[in-house]
């Protein structure tokens, strides 16, 4: 039989590492979102969307912490998906379902933030 204080212990443990995983899972989800913004960034600089750039940047500004972590993971994330859309030799999406996405990516983002 497990003793009292023992079980107590593997209680206290198996908490903080749910609180930790579940914390991780919440950053991950952080990154995640403010990345996937990057990415649609990329395209939206490639193709000469301003506006969207301007307002993907106004998003992370808005939402993200002003922590240096989240602007390199937007800036790391635009370079790749710039240079592959370049590889690529796509055309350009059109404008309005660019508008689109961003839109959808931007409440993702402001919904991974506030659900610290």
């Amino acid at each position: 039989m497990i003793q009292p204080m023992k079980m107590f212990r593997y209680g206290v443990m198996y908490l903080a590492f749910t609180v930790s995983a579940t914390a991780l899972a919440n950053e991950d989800a952080r990154y995640q979102a403010v990345s996937a913004l990057g990415e649609l960034n990329g395209v939206a600089l490639q193709c000469k969307y301003l506006d969207q750039v301007r307002r993907m940047k106004a998003a992370v500004v808005d939402h993200a912490p002003k922590e240096r972590s989240f602007g390199l993971a937007f800036d790391q994330a635009t370079n790749d998906a710039f240079l592959a859309f370049v590889r690529s030799g796509d055309g350009c999406p059109p404008h309005e379902s660019l508008e689109r996405q961003v839109g959808h990516q931007i409440d993702r983002m402001a919904e991974a933030f506030a659900a610290k």
